[in-house]
């Protein structure tokens, strides 16, 4: 169902536009959507509509939720401008850093990430068209946070984003493809450190997605592919004397990486788990259990089959205050998937089909998507060409 009434101006025949589509459960368990790009509208008198920025179809996408309804939705616009839709569960809203604070416009196809440790305290880190990593940062207000001296992003770079009880922390491939971790301190990011020299890292595939999560003091988490697109963990550093360690998942479940697989991980509390996708496409959560990983294939149902995700889908998963895992992405039919773990006990849902959704823009490579969890449960979000299906 969509939430929103009104008639959309300045849209063009056929009502077909850009717009971001959020997937939501509900308190009695079902899901709903809604088209938040109408939805975060604002009123332009005479019965009309004024739509939020569109989208740029290719642009990063990322998200946070906390408490009963508080969720926010971060992307770029077609001008590369950087945008903000929020909500405190009942009206939804949006604005504008570029125009509001003069943050950077975004590079074309940048990738966005989120420190989320303190929901209502977000970093959204994304890359200016300089190349030069670029935070913004909400303290009672939003404020932007730049370092030109640090080493530039690599144009096909993935972004990945955590917090732990130390501070907030940003990981990218440099120009020359090695792993950078920077961290920030207060608004700045500041201290570089060229993790592929420091932690004799295996060498990163050029198509490897990124992901990081963060937790207690000073726990971190780091994962990558290497150019044999296996799998690799790297961990530390205030865990164990302040000190990096790394080795290959491979002897625990994960499966060799489809090349350009993203990864998306998960932290409540301490580390949850991951997902990926294998060579052939098939889905793979990794679970942490204290003392090591178990890997479950994704089904449709207990004795059905397993899904293939699209060529170029993204991945997105959350640990819910069920301690359940959930993770989404894009199938071989463009249906949107979301499913709850663990593989003993999984429950599975065809978005599109059960809810009537409108399509995934596959201009935006079956993706971007983002995922929020709040009181009500988890939410999905993802761009669409069509929102009228």
């Amino acid at each position: 169902m969509t939430t929103s009434d009104g008639r959309p101006m300045g849209v063009g025949g056929g009502g077909e536009y850009p717009a971001v589509i959020e997937v939501a459960r509900t308190q009695d368990g079902s899901f709903e959507w809604t088209d938040l790009t109408l939805a975060a509208g604002r009123d332009v008198g005479h019965g009309g509509v004024g739509l939020a920025p569109f989208p740029a179809l290719t642009s990063g996408f990322t998200a946070t939720g906390w408490g009963r309804g508080s969720r926010r939705v971060y992307y770029t616009n077609t001008d590369g401008a950087v945008m903000e839709l929020a909500t405190d569960g009942e009206r939804w809203s949006y604005r504008n850093f570029t125009s509001e604070i003069a943050a950077p416009a975004a590079a074309w196809n940048s990738p966005l990430a989120l420190c989320s440790g303190q929901p209502d305290r977000p970093a959204v880190y994304y890359v200016a068209e300089n190349g030069g990593l670029t935070m913004l940062v909400f303290d009672g207000g939003w404020r932007l946070g730049v370092n030109n001296r640090l080493p530039r992003v690599a144009p096909s770079s993935p972004l990945a984003a955590m917090q732990s009880g130390r501070g907030r922390f940003a990981y990218y491939l440099d120009e020359r493809g090695h792993l950078r971790e920077v961290e920030a301190y207060g608004l700045n990011p500041t201290q570089s450190t060229d993790l592929t020299d420091f932690v004799q890292l295996p060498a990163a595939s050029p198509l490897s997605g990124l992901a990081a999560v963060g937790w207690g003091e000073d726990s971190r988490r780091v994962y990558y592919a290497n150019t044999d697109d296996d799998l690799i963990e790297m961990g530390g550093f205030g865990e164990i004397g302040n000190k990096w360690w790394w080795h290959a998942l491979a002897r625990q479940g994960a499966r060799k990486l489809r090349g350009g697989s993203p990864l998306t991980a998960t932290a409540a509390g301490t580390l949850s788990g991951m997902a990926q996708c294998c060579q052939e496409g098939k889905p793979l959560w990794m679970g942490w259990r204290g003392d090591g990983w178990t890997a479950d294939e994704i089904y449709t149902s207990r004795d059905g089959t397993r899904p293939v995700a699209a060529a170029n889908s993204s991945l997105v998963c959350g640990t819910t205050r069920d301690r359940l895992p959930w993770v989404s992405f894009v199938r071989e039919d463009n249906h949107l998937g979301l499913w709850r773990g663990p593989g003993s006990d999984w429950s599975w849902w065809d978005l599109t089909a059960d809810l009537s959704l409108p399509p995934v823009a596959r201009a935006a490579a079956q993706g971007p998507l983002a995922f929020a969890d709040t009181e009500r449960g988890p939410c999905v979000y993802y761009l669409t060409d069509d929102p009228a299906p």
